[in-house]
C-alpha cells in the first residue's frame, strides 16, 4: 500500500513535533527557568550558552532517535513485522521516513530558531546578539516545503484508478 492515510500523515506529524521539542528543549530549558523565576538571567543565560553551544548535537540526535524509534513502533503496529513485509512496503515506509525527517526540520528550525530565539529575547536573555534574521525565511520556505509534502505525497503514491 503505498498510499499515505491520514493516520499516516498524523503519526509523521506528531512524531516531528515530538522530535522539535526534544531536539529545542537546549533552548527551552533556560526561558522556562527565567519564566518561572527559578534563577537569574545571567545563570540562565549561562545555562543556554552551555547547553546549545556544548549539547546541542546531542539534543537533535536524541531527537532522531526518538523519532526512528517511534516510528519504528508505529510500522510495527501497522502490521510491519518482518523484513520481507519491510521490503513490499518499503516505499510506504520510506515515504514516511523521509516526510518525518523534512517535517522536523522545519518544525526544529521554527521552534529553535525562530520561536524560542524570540521568546527568549522577551524573557530577558541576551540572545539578541545572535543575528537569527535567517531563521525566518528559511522556516517559511522548510514549512512551505513540508505542508508541499503533506499535500502532494497522497496524490503521487496512491494507487492510479483506472
Amino acid at each position: 500500500m503505498d498510499s499515505l492515510e491520514s493516520r499516516d500523515r498524523n503519526a509523521v506529524l506528531i512524531r516531528s513535533m515530538m522530535g522539535a521539542a526534544v531536539a529545542g528543549l537546549c533552548c527551552l530549558t533556560p526561558i522556562v527557568l527565567v519564566s518561572l523565576g527559578v534563577t537569574s538571567v545571567a545563570i540562565a543565560n549561562n545555562w543556554g550558552n552551555i547547553l546549545y553551544g556544548e549539547y546541542r548535537w546531542y539534543f537533535r540526535a536524541a531527537a532522531l532517535l526518538l523519532i526512528a524509534v517511534t516510528l519504528a513502533l508505529y510500522f510495527r503496529s501497522r502490521g510491519i513485522c518482518t523484513l520481507d513485509q519491510a521490503r513490499r512496503q518499503r516505499n510506504r515506509i520510506l515515504n514516511l521516513s523521509l516526510l518525518a525527517l523534512l517535517t522536523f526540520h522545519a518544525l526544529y528550525v521554527s521552534w529553535t530558531y525562530v520561536v524560542l530565539h524570540y521568546w527568549g529575547i522577551a524573557a530577558g536573555l541576551p540572545w539578541g546578539q545572535w543575528d537569527e534574521t535567517w531563521a525566518i525565511p528559511v522556516s517559511a520556505m522548510l514549512l512551505a516545503a513540508a505542508g508541499l509534502a503533506f499535500w502532494l505525497l497522497p496524490k503521487v503514491f496512491s494507487p492510479t484508478k483506472k
